[in-house]
């Protein structure tokens, strides 16, 4: 008998005005990072941060990337469920240019494939601003009406984690609107 087997996908926010010198080199490594850890990722780009010829670009070039062009209108879960149209995937990872994650890939393959009756997992997420919260990051692409704001269960800490380094933030876009002052 064939089993499916439940696929990841990471879907990457780019928010604020083109940069691309900055962002350069913390995007190259965010799509690498990814990649490792996602079957595919989607990059829902609203200000042109991937130009041509650069690192960042050449990152986007890997099969499992899809780059898609959006707009920003101030609202960052707009945006991402204008990415999470792009998925394919059974489950979508929702990171913000910077994020770094952490994750024991296998360990998160098989929480996932157990989690079947849930429409999101909460992420624990280190973040230099707002400290070391949990998010509801993971998204069940076929469970109508995943909540960011609802309770829902925790993926382990020691599975998966996001955190923004700090030494990253001062050359992003402006991300929620309070790096203003990193």
């Amino acid at each position: 008998m064939a089993t499916t087997r439940t696929t990841l996908a990471a879907c990457l926010v780019l928010q604020g005005t083109a940069d691309t010198a900055a962002l350069a080199p913390a995007l190259e490594q965010d799509l690498r990072g990814l990649v490792d850890v996602a079957d595919e990722v989607v990059v829902y780009d609203t200000a042109d941060h991937i130009a041509p010829g650069s690192a960042a670009f050449a990152a986007t070039l890997h099969p499992a990337v899809t780059v898609v062009s959006g707009f920003w209108a101030e609202d960052r879960e707009r945006a991402q469920e204008a990415a999470l149209a792009h998925v394919d995937a059974d489950w979508a990872l929702c990171v913000l240019a910077g994020e770094r994650v952490t994750a024991a890939t296998g360990q998160l393959r098989e929480l996932l494939e157990r989690a079947t009756d849930v429409p999101a997992l909460s992420v624990r997420v280190d973040d230099v601003v707002r400290g070391t919260h949990r998010s509801a990051r993971l998204l069940r692409k076929s469970v109508p009406g995943a909540s960011r704001h609802a309770e829902v269960p925790e993926v382990p800490s020691a599975v998966l984690t996001v955190r923004q380094p700090i030494a990253t933030t001062a050359n992003l876009p402006r991300q929620r609107g309070v790096f203003d002052r990193v």
